[in-house]
């Protein structure tokens, strides 16, 4: 598959993306520079540790950020349209029609004191999916929707308010709200938090399906590397707002380049127990006084004094396997043997 994306222009093209945030004693400088591409009809996961800047990059997409934010550079181009530039009018009619975001809780995405049945039907109407005049289409509509996120009697659940929802039903409702209104890409922002194991893989596979049969784009976030590999045809790896790698999913797996992916490998349990699991040693650095470099080069083993200078472009690897470390840099590997011979 991603062969033949490889062909096409991408839906979706954010360039050289910068995100702080305004915080007490200073700017927290959390994206960096970030560089990411999605191809129409691909399903991409982002990877990693909590606090490395997954969700902010996803809901700057939609431009639902916090006041707190700032975007001083990048563009996040849309079918070739930035759309940090759009007009509020121009951004909402895609945002109605083209572009929809599941959240990571879906407690809080939907208002407790209205009906699933109004609420999905206010963003059919907001949609302009059917006449907004026809009570009938819009409920047939909304009725529709949760049939095809597997809902059981769905008129009836139309009539429930959150909370008389489990969390795998609610977390259903928000898909049927997503795919009712998008028709060009998907965000889902680590949809299956607070379900039990059974309720995960469910959910899953019904937004791989339901993306699959309508052509959509997918953009997955996760913690779970599993998951990446059961949803996505790419995996791109994040660590402190910057993407560290990034390859088609088997190979990914099946050959980690970047240090840090490595380490994230190395933190999974085997199944066999023939080997002792580890962890990465440190934490993430301060965003408000990041490193000037390599922001993992503090808990890299393989850190050297370039890391620590300038940090360090994407290096293709071969079959667009793009590692940000300067291992990967030929033109730095070869001065280094020359200077190793020469001594």
């Amino acid at each position: 598959m991603a062969d033949v994306l490889d062909q096409k222009k991408p839906i979706l093209d954010i360039k050289n993306l910068y995100i702080n945030y305004k915080a007490f004693g200073g700017l927290c400088y959390v994206i960096n520079g970030l560089s990411l591409q999605v191809f129409p009809g691909e399903k991409i996961a982002l990877v990693g540790e909590s606090g490395c800047g997954k969700t902010t990059t996803v809901k700057s997409i939609l431009r639902v950020l916090p006041r707190q934010a700032r975007i001083p550079g990048g563009s996040i181009l849309y079918n070739d349209q930035d759309i940090l530039k759009m007009k509020k009018s121009q951004l909402n009619r895609v945002r109605k029609r083209e572009l929809s975001m599941i959240f990571q809780d879906p407690t809080a995405a939907l208002n407790p004191v209205f009906t699933v049945g109004y609420q999905l039907s206010d963003i059919i109407k907001y949609a302009e999916i059917v006449d907004k005049r026809d009570r009938n289409a819009v409920k047939r509509k909304a009725v529709q929707a949760l049939k095809d996120c597997s809902m059981p009697d769905p008129e009836r659940i139309m009539e429930n308010y959150p909370f008389q929802l489990s969390g795998g039903m609610r977390q259903r409702v928000c898909i049927a709200m997503a795919l009712a209104t998008a028709s060009n890409l998907m965000i889902a922002d680590e949809p299956t938090t607070n379900l039990d194991v059974t309720i995960q893989d469910q959910v899953l596979k019904l937004i791989r399906e339901l993306t699959e049969e309508k052509g959509m784009s997918l953009i997955l976030i996760t913690h779970s590397i599993g998951v990446a590999r059961m949803m996505a045809d790419r995996i791109c790896v994040m660590y402190a707002g910057n993407i560290v790698e990034n390859a088609k999913s088997k190979k990914i797996l099946e050959n980690p380049l970047h240090p840090y992916t490595i380490g994230l490998m190395d933190s999974i349990p085997k199944l066999t127990g023939d080997s002792i699991f580890s962890g990465i040693p440190g934490t993430l650095p301060s965003y408000q006084n990041p490193p000037p470099g390599c922001r993992f080069s503090d808990r890299c083993p393989h850190v050297h004094a370039p890391c620590i200078e300038k940090y360090p472009p994407s290096f293709d690897t071969g079959d667009g396997h793009m590692v940000a470390c300067y291992l990967y840099d030929k033109e730095h590997l070869l001065l280094n043997k020359k200077g190793n011979s020469e001594q």
